[in-house]
Parts: C-alpha cells; structure tokens; sequence
C-alpha cells in the first residue's frame, strides 16, 4: 500500500481523492460561469423585450379598437350622407320617366283621334262640358291625394326630425363615453408606465445586490479553498515524506530478505546435490562390494574398480569444491550489483522529489498570480458590465418617456379629429324644411314607384 501511494505522488498528485487537474479545471469553470455577463445581459434583455412586446401589444390592440370604433362611425356618417352619384342617377331616371309620360300622352291623344275618326264620330259641345267635368273631377281627385300625401311626408318628416334628435343624443352620449374612457385609459397606461418603471428601478437594484453578494461569497469561497489548498498540500508533502522514508526502510528489509532467501536456495540445491553424490557414493560401494565378493575370480578387476572409485571420488570433490566457488561468487556479484542499483535509485528519486517539489512551487506562485489577475479582471467586467446597463436602463426610459408623449400627443390629435368630424355630422344632420313640391312631380313620383315596383 505504501509502495502504491509513492507512486501516485510521483506521477500524479491527489487532492480528496482527485488529482488536481480536475480541481483547477473545476475552478476555472466555476470562474467562468460567475463572470458570464453575457448570458445576464441576455437574459435581461430577454425579459426586458418580453415586457416591452407585450405592453407594445396591449397599446397596439387598444389603438385598433379605437380606430375601428372611428371608422365604424365614419362609414355610418358616410351612408347616412347622400351620394352624389345616387342624385345624378336619380334625376336620369325622373327625367326617362317624364318623357315617358309624355310619349304615352302624345300617344293616347293620337289613339283617342284614330278611334273618332274610325267611328266618324264629331266632339260636340256636350261631349266638351262633359269631358271638362271629368277633368275637374280629376283634378279634385289630385288635389285630395295630394294633401292625404303632404300629410303623410309631414309625418314621415316629424319621425324622421325625431329619429335625429335621438341620434344627436344617442352620439353625445356616446361622445361622453369615449372620451371618459379615453381619459381611464390614459390614466391607466401612465400607472403602467410608473409601475414598470418603479419594478424595473427595484430589478436593477436586487440584481446589484444580489451580483455584490455573489461576488463576495465567491471572494470567500475561492480564499477558503486555496487556504485549504495549501493545508491539505503541507499535510500532503510530509504525509510523502513519511511514506517516502518508510517505503525506502521496507524496500531495504525486502531486499535482505531477498537475499536470505536466495541463500537459503542457494544451500538446499548445494544439500541436494551432497545426497544426490552421497546416493552415488553409496551405489558405487554397494557395487565395490559386489566385486569383493567376486574377488577370487576377478581380482583384476577388483583393482581396477578400486581405483575407478577414487578417481570418482576426486571427481565429486572438485565438482563440489568449484560449484561452492562459483555460487559464493555469483552471490557477491548480485550482492554487489544490487547495491549499485539501489544507490542509483535512490539518488533518482531523491532528484525527481527535489524537481517535484520546485515544480510544484513555481506551479502555486503562477497560479496565485493568474488568481490575482483574474480577480482584477472579474472586478474590472463586472464594474463595467453595471455601467453598462445602467447606461442601457437610462436610455430605455428615455425611450419610454419619448413613446408616452408620443401617445399623448397621438391621443390629444384623435380627439381635435372626433371633435371636427362630429361638428361637420352635425352640421350635416341639422333639421331641415322640405320644398313644397307640384302635382306633376307627385304623379311622377307615384309612376316611379310603381314602375319601380313592376320590375
């Protein structure tokens, strides 16, 4: 466990379990997202558009009903005036009728000549006085219809005067209504205006206080933690050194062992072989005493064993005598290999620490310059990024300011043009007396309207 701690404190450094690459790039991404003025500035400016456009909507709707109301009661002064065209056609078509008339006089005058001539019938005086007659009859008869027609147009005439008196009233009443609900909703858009304006003032002043709180809890904050920092690193630096000084203790004990255990090899396979020698050794005796036995027959031959058997055990002396030699030999090279080795590691590691920790304090002094830096700059954007939009908000209460007298001065010409239209429909629709007209234009009239109904 402790040769697996140095190493991670050799090639990456930890700091509560991650290594501190991941801490700054934490820091530098808490950083940017406490100084992202531009997604503030977006989303206030969002929201500030959106209040806008709903309360240019609000206007926008308002000012189409009035004028809809307005072209409502232009298109009804309009039909209630008479057409110019209408009079002309009027007059073509009494015109057509007269001569039509005419025509069907001339006509039955003509047809009336024919049918006397035809029947050789004279007018005589009788037939005068008798036709006279009926033509005064005809003309008391006119007389009658006209003045039961005079009696009716006089009517007509007084429900039509009346019908107007109640228009007139009906319009002042009207008139009144609008111009009181003209002045409600003027009322009601400078409420709206000063309300706005007052939550805006009280936004802006919640989000600088808000912004300053943010700015000093993350001034504490970032000091908190590089005071931690530099605990937990001096904390670190001697927890490493402790382990760097035991791990080099247990590496020098398991080396010793090593070596122990090597020698304790060393000495079964020098065991090994000795039994395995003395095994021979017995063998060849068994075998030396099996020819002894046959030493009557072959006594040559028993000399000749004899002295294989010595030369066999010279043998196994030298072969035992070099193969001690050589491992001792081998021992004292390892031994000495490995202490070169250790000396060099050692002097490495000693070197690698050394560089660590140089790098590892020029590494803290930069970052607590960029810190500096960047907290300057952070002040610096945010002072700036204030000024800026209370430059904006200034400018955009010019602006509303500017729209509101804008209406005003759009409402007060609405009213001048109300004001004129209406005195121009009274004029218009001011009682009037009709002409008297004669009994040729009432039987024009009357021809007309049944000519009228024919087709």
């Amino acid at each position: 466990m402790v040769g697996l701690a140095k190493r991670k404190v050799k090639h990456t450094p930890v700091y509560f379990g991650h290594p501190f690459q991941f801490w700054k790039t934490r820091q530098r991404c808490d950083l940017n997202t406490v100084i992202d003025i531009e997604d503030m500035k977006k989303l206030s400016d969002v929201v500030e558009y959106d209040n806008m456009h709903l309360q240019m909507q609000k206007l926008k709707l308002l000012l189409e009903q009035e004028e809809e109301c307005l072209l409502q009661e232009l298109m009804m002064k309009q039909s209630m005036a008479v057409c110019g065209y209408c009079q002309e056609r009027e007059r073509n078509v009494q015109k057509y009728d007269e001569e039509i008339k005419k025509e069907q006089m001339i006509e039955c005058k003509k047809a009336l000549e024919r049918e006397k001539i035809a029947k050789g019938m004279q007018c005589t005086k009788l037939d005068e006085i008798q036709l006279r007659a009926m033509q005064k009859l005809q003309m008391e008869e006119k007389k009658y219809k006209e003045k039961k027609e005079e009696e009716m147009e006089n009517m007509w005439h007084q429900i039509l005067l009346d019908n107007v008196r109640k228009k007139e009233e009906r319009e002042i009443r009207e008139a009144d209504r609008l111009r009181q609900e003209m002045l409600e909703r003027r009322k009601a858009y400078d409420e709206q205006i000063a309300s706005a304006k007052k939550e805006r003032q009280e936004t802006f002043k919640n989000e600088r206080d808000e912004e300053n709180k943010r700015l000093e809890k993350m001034k504490l904050k970032i000091e908190q933690e590089y005071y931690e920092a530099i605990k937990h690193k001096r904390e670190q630096q001697m927890a490493n050194r402790l382990n760097f000084i035991k791990g080099h203790e247990m590496k020098l004990s398991r080396l010793k062992n090593e070596k122990n255990q090597e020698r304790e090899i060393d000495a079964n396979y020098i065991s090994v072989a000795e039994e395995a020698l003395r095994k021979e050794r017995q063998r060849k005796r068994n075998k030396i005493r099996a020819l002894k036995q046959e030493e009557s027959v072959f006594v040559d031959h028993y000399h000749l064993e004899r002295k294989m058997a010595a030369d066999l055990e010279n043998e196994t002396n030298n072969i035992i005598r070099e193969c001690k030699t050589n491992a001792e030999k081998e021992n004292d090279e390892r031994t000495i290999q490995e202490e070169i080795v250790k000396k060099m590691v050692r002097e490495k590691a000693l070197q690698n620490y050394k560089q660590y920790l140089d790098e590892l304090k020029r590494q803290n002094n930069k970052e607590r310059i960029e810190r500096k830096e960047q907290m300057e700059r952070v002040k610096k954007t945010a002072y700036l990024e204030l000024q800026r939009r209370l430059n904006s908000a200034n400018e955009e209460l010019k602006k509303q300011i500017e729209y509101r007298n804008m209406l005003t001065n759009q409402i007060k010409n609405n009213q001048k043009i109300l004001e004129t239209e209406l005195n121009n429909v009274e004029c218009k629709q001011r009682p009037f007396t009709k002409k008297a007209i004669t009994f040729k234009e009432a039987m024009r009239d009357k021809i007309n309207i049944r000519l009228d109904g024919e087709r």
